[in-house]
């Protein structure tokens, strides 16, 4: 049985960016080396729980996702993983917190028109840079990107062939503005080596432990190394894998919790329909 589609007061209602705190000390290590900017830690930093404006994940979960966190959302092409992403992101944005969405082969057109779909209008905070499209350019995708006329929506990122030092030093001036973020890693781990990416998912994880936020990378199945993905699920803090799940009369899905630092979730699997305006979780069993 599939949750009712929920309106925007309740939309509202549900998403609890704190409604709770655990103190967590912030790390003292900090991440220098490559010329990136250096992390350190500021305050001891409070861990809430969010629900990310999805009505019942706290119910199913026993009280949400932790904040201060970076998870890895993945699932094989049309699973929907990307969309709970943006999900979250824009529920997030509804609560006056910023945004950062880093893309590199898609434009910010492509994800926009995505969260159209779901009637989730992000213009107004795009207009009062509160919801930053940033797109990230390795040398390989500049030609393509200068071939096509440019978006006056997205701000350009470009990279050099060997490092990924200007992303990191973005980011943690995004951060430093309170925002939450979205990454797509595909491209980028195509583009560049191994040690540079696992640089990049250590530096994300620790500023987001110590400067705060939700922070998602997303990653399609299926296409790169087993290995080199589960070294990165090894560095997050959580990873949600999206599969297809046979529905009765419309789209549905799970979520599987392969990882959740810092609780203990009540279940390990979730599932979710797709609606009008996105991703529903159910709360009840079903029988049969």
């Amino acid at each position: 049985m599939s949750g009712h589609p929920r309106d925007e007061a309740a939309s509202e209602k549900a998403f609890k960016p704190n409604p709770g705190h655990t103190h967590f000390e912030g790390s003292k290590r900090s991440l220098t080396g490559k010329g990136q900017s250096t992390i350190t830690s500021r305050a001891p930093v409070e861990i809430g729980m969010s629900d990310f404006g999805l009505q019942g994940i706290s119910y199913v979960l026993g009280g949400g996702f932790p904040t201060n966190s970076v998870y890895l959302v993945t699932g094989e092409p049309g699973t929907f993983y990307a969309t709970f992403a943006q999900q979250a992101l824009f529920n997030a944005s509804k609560q006056k917190i910023k945004v950062v969405y880093y893309t590199s082969e898609a434009s910010c057109d492509d994800v926009i028109q995505d969260m159209n779909t779901f009637k989730w209008d992000v213009n107004d905070a795009m207009d009062d840079g509160s919801w930053i499209f940033t797109r990230v350019l390795p040398p390989q995708l500049k030609t393509v990107a200068n071939n096509t006329p440019e978006d006056p929506r997205e701000q350009r990122l470009d990279l050099p062939p060997h490092s990924l030092t200007p992303l990191r030093a973005d980011f943690l001036e995004r951060l430093n503005e309170g925002r939450w973020s979205a990454l797509s890693l595909s491209y980028l781990m195509k583009s560049y080596p191994e040690d540079e990416i696992t640089d990049l998912i250590m530096y994300w994880v620790s500023a987001a432990h110590n400067l705060g936020g939700v922070h998602f990378i997303l990653l399609p199945k299926g296409i790169h190394e087993e290995s080199r993905v589960n070294y990165i699920k090894s560095l997050v803090d959580g990873v949600l894998s999206f599969k297809f799940a046979q529905g009765f009369e419309q789209a549905e899905g799970e979520i599987d919790i392969e990882k959740l630092r810092r609780v203990i979730p009540k279940v390990k699997t979730i599932r979710h329909a797709v609606q009008d305006n996105g991703l529903a979780i159910e709360t009840t069993a079903r029988v049969g």
